[in-house]
């Protein structure tokens, strides 16, 4: 099990260890596959599992009464949700604790229904204290966020705590597929970063372009995720041909507000209310550059796509939508798919390269301990890495995928420096095509300058 899993099942065991009757939310998006921090979780303990179905009242304690019938309990008279939780309560031996998950719990909000009032009354009885904990699990993060509170009501407050399901890194990607070279790694981490319900569609012994055409350019195939990303974008919000423009131009490289007003033609002010609407699921962030002292300096306004899997959809397939159907796919993919990589890689290899040195804080290998880190995005370039000590001690990170890193970029990463207000104590240049012998030559003197190279990407 990956480490994010495994620290996701220690912050549900919390609950179920903790020796009283609790309510906790487990939720986040569909693409993350929550299966290893659950079975951690309920390996040797005793739990009853239920998923509830998009159906009305009737219909939903029917499945009810169904699914407590296939375990031998049978319920008689008026089937009300008080009557399937006493046949539950029923079911745990005397002395033993049950964890109870209900999965799709949005659901039980169909209808105005007993669900809550009946579930919080078990729990508050005397008789069961101690007994039982109940996991609500979804994977609607968005209605968890935006509408729970407003249908459970005065019952929200009830609820113990929320443990959202967390993207995977890239280290957990390499371990995941420990045959894959360095490049083809990022390549799949700019695909579908840290989705893990995603990565399950790898074929690692085939090569990555050969996974690509197999994925999206074969639309007869079973597998196939071609339109995967209009689907994820359909089941979020009303207007998906609206949202589909903004992505298609951020992919596109217009991420300034006023860039994407012009490119769209949709107002500003309703532009920014659809941007808002994407970054809920986490498919858009705003960027904000570290500290105030050079903000002069600073883009404003700047939006990107976040989620790898959007990111890599609207900027290599959604520009060319009869890719799939142009008869040979390994064609289609050196014609259009290869050179539209060029910006989600990059992208993929700063996050990489960003995780190499949170890494590296947390085995103490940095030359300070972190306290405060982010990113910054000037008129002039960028600093993909700002961090920072207690102390006030800087480091800068300067990352290029797909090009050779040279003196005169060491120079620009301290220009860049400058104009955000800081004075850096140490450079970390990454490159994946590695370093002008000019580069080389000055890192053996100049303390401070490391060089970061794909080798050593891969060892931390």
């Amino acid at each position: 099990m990956d480490r994010i899993s495994a620290a996701t099942a220690e912050a549900l065991r919390r609950f179920a260890d903790d020796g009283e009757n609790r309510v906790a939310v487990y939720y986040g998006s569909a693409y993350i596959d929550r299966k290893p921090a659950l079975e951690a979780l309920l390996s040797g303990r005793r739990f009853l599992y239920h998923r509830a179905a998009c159906v009305n009242d009737h219909e939903q304690l029917r499945r009810l009464t169904l699914m407590l019938r296939e375990r031998g309990v049978s319920l008689s008279g008026e089937v009300t949700y008080e009557a399937v939780f006493s046949a539950i309560i029923s079911m745990i031996p005397a002395g033993r604790r049950l964890v109870l998950l209900f999965d799709d719990f949005e659901n039980f909000f169909y209808e105005k229904s007993g669900f809550t009032e009946a579930l919080f009354r078990m729990l508050d009885a005397p008789e069961h204290a101690g007994r039982i904990t109940v996991f609500l699990l979804s994977d609607d993060e968005v209605w968890v966020e935006n509408s729970l509170v407003e249908r459970a009501g005065s019952y929200a407050g009830r609820i113990d705590g929320f443990v959202k399901k967390r993207p995977a890194g890239f280290a957990e990607l390499r371990a995941a597929f420990p045959g894959l070279s360095m490049r083809d790694a990022i390549a799949w981490y700019a695909v579908f970063g840290g989705e893990t319900a995603l990565w399950q569609t790898i074929d690692p012994a085939a090569s990555f372009k050969n996974n690509i055409c197999r994925l999206f350019l074969t639309d007869a195939h079973p597998a196939s995720l071609s339109d995967l990303a209009e689907k994820r974008l359909a089941e979020l919000v009303r207007e998906p041909a609206v949202y589909a423009t903004i992505l298609a131009n951020l992919a596109d490289g217009k991420e300034k507000l006023n860039d994407l007003y012009h490119a769209t033609g949709i107002p500003r002010a309703k532009l920014s209310v659809y941007l808002k609407t994407l970054m809920s699921p986490g498919f858009v962030e705003k960027v904000f550059s570290y500290g105030v002292v050079g903000a002069r300096h600073t883009k404003k306004g700047v939006y990107r796509i976040s989620n790898a899997f959007m990111r890599f959809s609207y900027a290599a397939l959604y520009p060319h939508p009869g890719a799939a159907l142009y008869g040979d796919p390994a064609r289609a993919y050196d014609l259009w798919i290869a050179p539209s990589l060029a910006g989600t890689l990059n992208n993929a290899y700063r996050i990489v390269c960003t995780e190499y040195i949170n890494r590296l804080d947390e085995q103490s290998r940095l030359p300070f301990a972190i306290a405060e880190e982010g990113e910054w995005n000037g008129k002039a370039g960028a600093i993909d890495i700002v961090a920072e000590s207690e102390e006030g001690e800087t480091l800068i990170g300067l990352c290029a995928y797909d090009r050779i890193l040279t003196e005169d970029d060491y120079h620009f990463a301290l220009q860049y420096a400058r104009q955000a207000g800081l004075d850096p104590d140490h450079c970390y240049l990454f490159s994946g095509e590695g370093f002008g012998s000019e580069l080389t030559t000055a890192a053996r003197h100049v303390a401070g300058l490391h060089l970061i190279g794909l080798e050593e990407l891969e060892h931390v």
